[in-house]
């Protein structure tokens, strides 16, 4: 796996961002934080990281589907991938999540989440992408 690949947590919660910056740091990529969605989408702007870590809840409870959204809605962001690292599938807000609309999201993880499949998710949707700029003009 490429050493230059840059990850972009975007998560209010500090242990769950401290401890993924280590264990993807230990793989060899350079990641950045953010620590809600506004911060989130002014450093996806200025960094353009390579993947997008995304939490859900947030500032407010849909706060990563709206930052979700404004990537997609942003010509220079739509190629950016997003997972979606949350909890809100074991919380009571885990209704308002919306089902029956696209989410410009390339993966979702249920926290907490194993390191190995965080690390395995990571470089599968990376990959992916790799293949997908080599075929696209």
């Amino acid at each position: 796996m490429d050493g230059a690949y840059r990850i972009l947590v975007i998560d209010d919660d500090p242990i769950f961002v401290k401890s993924t910056k280590a264990i993807l740091e230990s793989h060899g990529y350079q990641v950045e934080s953010a620590k809600n969605g506004e911060e989130g989408l002014a450093k996806v702007k200025q960094e353009k990281p390579d993947l997008v870590l995304l939490d859900v809840m947030m500032n407010w409870i849909l706060e990563g589907v709206t930052v979700s959204q404004e990537m997609m809605s942003q010509r220079e962001m739509q190629g950016i991938p997003i997972i979606m690292v949350t909890s809100i599938r074991d919380t009571e807000h885990q209704s308002l999540f919306p089902q029956d609309q696209y989410l410009h999201i390339d993966s979702w993880l249920d926290k907490p989440c194993p390191p190995d499949k965080l690390v395995s998710e990571i470089k599968r949707t990376l990959e992916r992408r790799e293949r997908y700029k080599k075929h696209t003009p």
